[in-house]
This record gives C-alpha cells, sequence and structure tokens, in this order.
C-alpha cells in the first residue's frame, strides 16, 4: 500500500526563499503562500506578503482552494 504514496517535492527556489525568509531581520508582519503544483507534484510559491496583517491574509487566501502558509507575526506585549 505504501507504494502507492506519492509525495511531493519543494520547488528548490521556495526552499532558499524559506530559508530566508525564517531567518530575515525584519519585525513587521509577513507571509509566504504555497500551494501544490499537480503536475508537477511540487509545492511551488504563490505569492509573498510584507506588513501584512493575519485578518488581511485571511482576505487572500482561496476558500475552496489549500494553499500552505508560512508566516510572522509582530506580537508586542502591552502591559
Amino acid at each position: 500500500m505504501s507504494d502507492s504514496l506519492v509525495v511531493c517535492e519543494v520547488d528548490p527556489e521556495l526552499r532558499e526563499k524559506l530559508r530566508k525568509f525564517r531567518f530575515r531581520k525584519e519585525t513587521d508582519n509577513a507571509a509566504i503562500i504555497m500551494k501544490v503544483d499537480k503536475d508537477r507534484q511540487m509545492v511551488v510559491l504563490e505569492e509573498e506578503f510584507q506588513n501584512i496583517s493575519p485578518e488581511e491574509l485571511k482576505m487572500e487566501l482561496p476558500e475552496r482552494q489549500p494553499r500552505l502558509q508560512a508566516r510572522t507575526t509582530d506580537d508586542v506585549c502591552r502591559e
């Protein structure tokens, strides 16, 4: 049964972009939206956002099409 399981690869350019995104120095909210390219069986970059709130990001995502996201948020503790 495990022989029929197909796993998607991650696009090498996306992999590098995610590495840079993870270690970025900026402190604003940012996101990378990814999707699965069924033809190539690969996870690819769909869109990048800078300075976007979680609510705005939610509005950008399609309702009925699955997407993957990586995001950073600037949470400040206000006492």
